[in-house]
């Protein structure tokens, strides 16, 4: 098969993370929309942590950062609903639950009397059906589960926060990747650590990536954080041509364009 046969067979996947509503950078997520109108992407992944939750968080406040819950769902389904505009209607969208989204859990587990009230799940709070978004939830114990991740060709993509056995981060770029892919064994996309990198392991046969995809929340001066996103193709349960796009101040050079804020 040619190199022109591959591209036009194959399907194309963006993937999102780390967005943190309400502390989403609105110059990068700006970036990603027009760029994302561009790519046309077959599928959209938004990896975990969408929605910060800072409110249901078990650390202590700080009263200049606090948001009412509705404030962060109203917000945030204000970016899913971008995010459609942008790829438009036959893109699938995928949400996978992070562990941030995971606080409204765990505060219901804490209000058992909440428990079952099926309007204060996530997916009826940001009216993801009405969205066409497909949620991917972690049931049970979030910690020992397995659940909350996807395979897409022959990469699993997570949000990266051991969920799955042998997912393990580290505070440097591309390390997260590098040691859950040794470990797992297989090709891994995952958010979580804010870092964008991409790292290789050949094991005779066949050749492994593991990809950090960056974040789209305010970046911290003094963490090693960077924003970003990533793309890839998938043709006959393969990937290929891992991208890393990297936003820097509201700017993004990608294909011989400029997109800004």
């Amino acid at each position: 098969m040619s190199l022109e046969e591959l591209v036009n067979k194959a399907t194309k996947t963006m993937v999102i993370s780390d967005i943190h509503v309400p502390f989403e950078d609105k110059k990068a997520l700006d970036v990603v929309y027009k760029f994302a109108k561009d790519y046309k992407p077959d599928r959209l992944v938004i990896n975990g942590d969408l929605v910060d939750f800072y409110g249901l968080s078990f650390f202590d406040k700080n009263t200049a950062r606090r948001h009412s819950v509705q404030d962060e769902i109203d917000l945030a389904g204000n970016v899913l609903n971008k995010l459609r505009d942008a790829v438009g209607p036959k893109t699938e969208m995928v949400y996978l639950e992070g562990n941030h989204e995971n606080r409204l859990q765990r505060y219901l587990w804490k209000n058992p009397e909440l428990e079952g009230l099926r309007d204060l799940r996530l997916p009826n709070l940001l009216g993801l059906k009405d969205k066409g978004v497909q949620f991917v939830g972690v049931t049970s114990d979030y910690w020992k589960d397995t659940t909350g991740s996807i395979k897409v060709g022959d990469a699993i993509i997570t949000h990266g926060d051991n969920r799955l056995n042998g997912t393990s981060t580290s505070r440097y770029s591309g390390y997260s990747a590098r040691n859950s892919l040794a470990t797992l064994q297989s090709s891994i996309f995952m958010g979580h650590v804010h870092r964008l990198g991409i790292v290789y392991q050949s094991n005779g046969s066949d050749t492994l990536v593991g990809v950090e995809g960056g974040c789209l929340c305010r970046e911290n001066g003094t963490a090693n954080w960077q924003q970003g996103f990533v793309t890839f193709s998938t043709h006959k349960g393969k990937n290929y041509a891992h991208q890393l796009y990297r936003i820097e101040k509201g700017v993004l050079v990608a294909n011989n364009k400029v997109y800004k804020a």
